[in-house]
């Protein structure tokens, strides 16, 4: 079985090993070797990656009971035998070192705080996450647990490993039930948390640097605590940092009152973006006007047609809306925009000109689709080239069919 050196000394990094066997299994190869220092994951902590020479470690997992490096470009299996020098990513294996401590660490402080129990846990690449057996945490509990997790920290208390049978097990006051065979790795934060883990951990508490819950969610019935620990939490305190001074010069004012300048603004924006639609909605119902002064009738029939560019949806709704509040009108409006254009077309001719049994025919001038029934049908259409002709050919056919009488 593969010496396992990780255990042995979390802070060696670097190590020369005796290659066991170099397989090819499911498109990859794997390396086995007599002793490594590559953490292959487990409890939550994702595994190592690095180098085996110069072939890089992807993966490091199991294979029954033996560890396996996976490698990519593939090792030569006539290396079998010979000996080669590893070394673990340092800074990934510190980085979920501070998380997994850190986890240790919060879990404990929050089931002190308030019974709370962590059920799973999470060590993402940007977040780790723990989820409780709680329905809901208040703030004040989160915060109570969070003095206490950074006091043990400020304590700088050591991470004691302890190796026993599992019949010893009652000696701790373990955090949660271990397995109930074989050998049990204890690992205790001095005086302060006790939990049987296969992890790899920082040697004392204050490498952890720091523990700041960002973010809780519900979810399946339990809450999900977000948690920024360790460098990781220094750095986001360093990007937030930066964030309110950028946000202070831009506001014009004192980071404590940059929620109120947002607010402040917010209020406006919504209020000026009332006023622009007003404003819109009255442009397009004098524009509208404007066309029906001007349009041309036909069979006793007042006969809108407009093509707009980038209007926008609920403007061209406006304009049609505003032609058609009149009896005796027919309207087509089109509008176009880079991908393609939106099109009405609409009559205030009661039961005459059922549209959905005229219009179809037309699409294919201009890569239109659409739907609608009676009185009023809209869609979209691709080509935008061709919308005019397409609004052309709409009122040519209505037009016609107005001409001969049709449904009077």
């Amino acid at each position: 079985m593969t010496e396992r050196i990780y255990h042995e000394d979390p802070s060696l990094l670097e190590f020369d090993a005796r290659v066991l066997e170099v397989a090819a299994r499911d498109g990859r190869c794997e390396v086995r070797l007599d002793r490594t220092c590559f953490y292959p994951g487990g409890g939550g902590q994702p595994p190592d990656h690095g180098l085996l020479g110069t072939a890089r470690v992807v993966e490091t997992g199991y294979r029954g009971d033996e560890i396996v490096h996976v490698v990519e470009p593939a090792l030569d299996p006539e290396a079998e035998g010979s000996e080669v020098h590893g070394s673990v990513d340092a800074s990934r294996r510190r980085d979920y070192m501070e998380q997994h401590t850190g986890q240790h660490i919060v879990s404990q402080a929050l089931m002190r705080a308030g019974s709370l129990p962590t059920v799973s846990v999470h060590f993402g690449e940007e977040h780790t996450t723990i989820e409780l057996a709680a329905e809901s945490v208040d703030d004040r509990t989160l915060e109570r647990a969070e003095e206490m997790a950074n006091g043990v920290i400020k304590e700088n208390r050591r991470v004691i490993l302890h190796e026993i049978d599992s019949t010893e097990a009652s000696r701790f006051p373990l955090r949660r039930t271990p397995p109930d065979a074989g050998r049990l790795r204890i690992v205790e934060v001095d005086s302060f948390d006790w939990a049987a883990c296969g992890g790899v951990h920082v040697a004392s508490a204050g490498e952890v640097f720091l523990i700041k819950a960002v973010a809780t969610e519900r979810i399946r019935g339990r809450v999900r605590v977000h948690l920024m620990m360790g460098r990781r939490a220094l750095r986001d305190y360093g990007r937030k940092v930066a964030l309110a001074q950028e946000l202070s010069r831009a506001l014009t004012c004192g980071e404590s009152f940059i929620a109120d300048r947002v607010r402040e603004l917010m209020t406006g924006a919504r209020e000026s973006a009332k006023e622009l639609r007003r404003l819109r909605l009255a442009q397009a119902a004098a524009e509208a006007d404007g066309a029906i002064a001007s349009a041309q009738r036909v069979g006793g029939v007042t006969c809108v047609r407009q093509v707009f560019d980038a209007a926008g949806q609920e403007y061209l709704k406006a304009f049609v809306e505003r032609v058609v509040a009149v009896p005796g009108r027919v309207v087509i409006a089109i509008d176009r925009h880079a991908d393609g254009f939106q099109w009405i077309a609409a009559h205030s001719l009661g039961g005459r000109l059922e549209l959905p049994a005229i219009l179809p025919p037309l699409f294919e001038i201009a890569g239109a689709r659409g739907g609608g029934r009676g009185a009023r049908m809209q869609g979209a259409g691709t080509r935008s080239d061709a919308a005019a002709a397409f609004a052309e050919a709409i009122e040519a056919e209505l037009g016609r069919r107005l001409r001969a009488g049709e449904g009077a």
